[in-house]
């Protein structure tokens, strides 16, 4: 169990709706919190990083680093924020070594009191817990944004971020008109507190539009805005950029982390909004454009929404039980991936959806096909009376072996229980094996007696897929 997950469990926070719960702990407490989880998640990720660096520097197809969007942090609704961390979380199951995921806390000598402790708690809190099973596994990694330079990188690192910073705001301007931003006053207002409304491009917002509590300064309305009915009024010129300016600093600092760290854990930058890879993609390399945009989240397009009622425990289960299939397909995957890279310097979402077409889905059909007809031949012989123990066990091993077929199982107990096979089938297992089970000696001898399921799982490189499709379509 991760350190973090422990401390707070010692507060009473075991599940991801006690995040919702942060704010009924006193000041002081939730600030030591604060610090308890902040001093724990930067012992481990600066040793974790010293430990692990690699001279090469070479990035890892499977390793990556999660962008603020996928880790929830840019929607303050709860349900929304769930749905971002049960994509990562997914995500992370089907084809990650590991995902690097930033989370919401700053250092405590920053924070502006209680509030702004629980607001970060809450976050981190829900990230950690909602995303349990991967933490516990070393899948999804949690970090705090902070890099560990040594006096002879540190000066390259602050030249560096000056560069992104730079680049932030030339982006910020030349996107500027493609935001409209309102204020509303608080009388009219829903909270009763001064509001601001961004509506924007997708590819920089979620959902395509943004609302903000707004801690209105003196001076800050204009005697010229003209409110109207709803109470809101168009903002523009500097205070427009002011507005906007969180939206691209939260890029800036996302580009520079993974420059300063993620690069150095050989890892991707992972993200469901092309915004946050548009700086990255300026200042990178084509190669490392094609490695990290965000159309890399665009070539699984194929499963996720497939898989979207599978709990990601079982998804684990599933990739431990299927290993070696696991890895097939991951190498298969990455062999996509090396011929999109190749065929353009960027990837184009097109072209990834072409490949996968052309590659998965026909495989797949293949796969089903041939299931299907086996399973037909299984019921055949079921109707024929399932004479033998040979049959039977070739019968029940479909379902207990491949995990993919349950009907034969439930047709085959169903049709032996009636003629008087299973129970005779159990007495054979136990006299041959006594302290195993009549279905685990059945699952044994259908290995060796039917070879289909043993050549499909290990022979195709996408059983893995098929495996899990199967599992979602119940």
């Amino acid at each position: 169990m991760h350190e973090a997950i422990g401390i707070l469990e010692s507060y009473g926070i075991v599940q991801d709706a006690d995040s919702l719960l942060v704010t009924e702990i006193a000041g002081n407490k939730v600030e030591r919190l604060h610090q308890e989880l902040f001093s724990a998640i930067v012992a481990k990720q600066e040793n974790d990083y010293y430990a692990d660096l690699s001279a090469e520097q070479q990035l890892d197809p499977f390793t990556f680093l999660a962008g603020r969007s996928l880790g929830g942090d840019v929607c303050s609704e709860f349900d929304c924020r769930i749905n971002r961390l049960d994509m990562l979380g997914r995500y992370a199951a089907l084809y990650s070594n590991q995902v690097i995921l930033p989370l919401p806390l700053t250092a405590p000598s920053n924070l502006d009191g209680p509030k702004d402790a629980i607001r970060e708690i809450s976050q981190t809190s829900l990230a950690l817990l909602r995303l349990r099973p991967l933490v516990d596994a070393g899948i999804v990694y949690p970090v705090v944004r902070r890099s560990f330079h040594c006096e002879h990188t540190l000066k390259w690192c602050e030249d560096m971020k000056r560069i992104v910073y730079k680049a932030t705001d030339y982006m910020l301007k030349a996107r500027v008109d493609d935001f409209v931003v309102k204020f509303q006053i608080p009388e009219k207002a829903p909270t009763g507190i001064p509001s601001i409304y961004i509506e924007g491009p997708e590819d920089f917002l979620e959902h395509g539009h943004r609302i903000l509590l707004f801690g209105e300064l003196p001076g800050w309305r204009l005697k010229k805005w003209r409110f109207d009915k709803e109470g809101k009024v168009e903002v523009q010129g500097l205070r427009k950029a002011a507005v906007l300016s969180g939206i691209f600093t939260g890029i800036g600092e996302d580009t520079s982390f993974y420059l300063a760290y993620g690069r150095n854990r050989n890892a991707r930058l992972l993200t469901n909004l092309r915004g946050e890879a548009m700086l990255l993609s300026d200042l990178t390399s084509d190669i490392e454009v094609s490695a990290s945009s965000a159309a890399l989240n665009d070539c699984m397009y194929h499963t996720l929404p497939l898989l979207a009622d599978l709990p990601i425990s079982r998804l684990l289960a599933i990739r431990r039980d299927e290993r070696d299939s696991f890895e097939r397909y991951r190498i298969a995957i990455r062999q996509i991936l090396m011929d999109v890279s190749q065929r353009r310097k960027r990837i184009s979402k097109k072209d990834v959806r072409q490949l996968f077409q052309e590659r998965i889905e026909p495989e797949l059909a293949k796969m089903k096909s041939e299931l299907y007809q086996e399973r037909r031949r299984q019921r055949r012989r079921i109707g024929a009376g399932l004479s033998g123990l040979a049959a039977m066990a070739a019968g029940v091993a479909m379902g207990a072996f491949g995990g993919i077929v349950p009907g034969v199982v439930a047709a085959a107990t169903a049709t032996g229980a009636a003629s008087g096979i299973v129970p005779a089938i159990a007495k054979a297992a136990m006299a041959v094996a006594p302290g195993i089970t009549g279905t685990s000696l059945l699952g044994k001898a259908a290995q060796s007696y039917c070879e289909h399921g043993a050549t499909l799982k290990e022979k195709n490189d996408f059983y893995f897929l098929l495996r899990l499709t199967q599992e979602a379509e119940g």
